[in-house]
């Protein structure tokens, strides 16, 4: 087994995967990451976290499904008027 940032996993697949996580750690920007319950968004999250400049600030780990829909938008989103630009990117 092959491990990165204590993720395991050696198939292709993964290995695409660790590939994709470096690039949003290079960003300054914050992201959600979605997916089922048990996927490893956590881990993929903290990754992301100890790859990129802020790998020596605190790291925090969110359960969105328990904040009210209304609570989260306010909290996590940019709810201004204006249109924003949005990348998605499916891994």
């Amino acid at each position: 087994m092959e491990e990165f940032e204590g993720i395991v996993g050696k198939s292709k697949k993964m290995q695409d995967i660790f590939k994709e996580i470096t690039i949003p750690s290079k960003s300054e920007s914050s992201i959600l990451i979605e997916g089922e319950s048990g996927t490893g968004k956590e881990l993929v999250a903290k990754a992301i976290h100890r790859l990129s400049k802020r790998k020596d600030k605190p790291f925090v780990a969110v359960n969105c499904s328990a904040i009210p829909s209304e609570l989260f938008e306010m909290s996590f989103l940019d709810m201004r008027k204006e249109p924003i630009l949005e990348q998605t990117r499916e891994i």
